[in-house]
């Protein structure tokens, strides 16, 4: 399996989720040194489909050298700990993911305490806080445990597949990582832009108690204003097809951003609301079935207003909770 300075052949892997983005795209960096990176959730058919992947090409387990993982998201990162078993691959990661993927148990439990308090204090009802335990027991369904050998935070080459360079991407989440070749400007972005749908920027607790909470969108899109001006010729997505002008994607949905900041603005005038009641009329079919993935995009964009100066939010003593107003 020796190539000439390193190079790498990339090859795909669609894998099918039990989650309503669909199927998820893993890569193999084939070359002296293999890499998989991200390697899918937590499930049989998952399991047997990167088994059989590997076999196709050419390979054994034990070829896999390493694991490169995007973020900690259980659709990227269940089999870790299944495949490192099976191969002793290292894994890579950025370190505020770690606490995720090692399913941390006092990092979790700041975890759930997080969004318990952020979910009542923006007026989530208390019937719904449940929510927050079922999607920890998601995690523990569709992920287990797994090691993180070395933490890198982007700028650093990939040992082993040298042409290929780390690139902190975050936004989805505040540690996602993904790999750029400069020769043919391929970029495997991992969840940082679909080309299908709006990347949703989650919400996610400091990486630390007693930090201030990230603005997810805002940092959002600071990353695709850098990523933008990066010779990036093709993105290989995580999700659906490959974006062969990430730069003109990145400009429509800062675009999309804007629009839906007006119409929340609109959505303001006169009574002031919670990012929960924003969030039922803005997603008023998904809004239960979805509440993280809703309450962080409704969130996001009030951040964007606040930081613009277009609304503030004022804490409502009587009721326990925050509202926002226009200015």
């Amino acid at each position: 399996m020796k190539n000439n300075n390193n190079s790498t052949e990339v090859r795909q892997l669609r894998i099918p989720t039990p989650f309503s983005v669909g199927p998820i795209n893993i890569f193999l960096l084939k070359g002296e040194t293999c890499t998989l990176v991200d390697v899918g959730p937590k499930t049989k058919e998952a399991f047997e489909l990167v088994e059989k992947f590997i076999k196709e090409n050419g390979l054994v387990w034990h070829n896999i050298d390493r694991i490169f993982l995007t973020h900690q998201h259980v659709d990227h990162v269940g089999l870790t700990a299944e495949v490192v078993e099976r191969t002793d691959a290292k894994v890579i990661a950025h370190p505020d993911a770690v606490p995720y993927i090692t399913l941390d148990a006092e990092f979790m439990q700041y975890h759930d305490h997080f969004f318990r308090t952020l979910y009542g204090e923006n007026g989530v009802p208390e019937k719904l806080l449940g929510y927050v335990e079922r999607f920890r027991g998601m995690m523990e369904v569709y992920s287990e445990p797994a090691p993180i050998h070395k933490t890198i935070k982007g700028g650093e080459v990939l040992e082993g597949n040298e042409e290929w360079v780390s690139v902190f991407t975050p936004g989805h989440t505040q540690n996602h990582l993904a790999l750029f070749r400069e020769r043919d400007g391929v970029m495997l972005s991992g969840d940082f832009l679909i080309k299908e749908i709006s990347s949703n920027a989650f919400v996610e607790p400091p990486a630390r108690p007693g930090l201030k909470r990230a603005k997810p969108l805002l940092v959002y899109r600071q990353a695709m204003d850098e990523i933008a001006k990066m010779p990036i010729r093709r993105m290989l997505s995580a999700h659906g097809e490959s974006i062969e002008n990430p730069a003109e994607l990145i400009a429509h949905r800062l675009r999309r951003h804007d629009e839906r900041v007006e119409k929340i603005y609109g959505l303001l005038e006169g009574k002031g609301k919670t990012v929960f009641e924003l969030s039922t009329e803005l997603f008023p079919s998904i809004y239960l079935k979805e509440l993280p993935l809703t309450f962080s995009e409704t969130l996001g964009h009030l951040d964007l207003l606040e930081e613009r100066g277009q609304v503030k939010s004022i804490w409502i003593e009587e009721e326990n909770i925050y509202r926002y107003l226009q200015i």
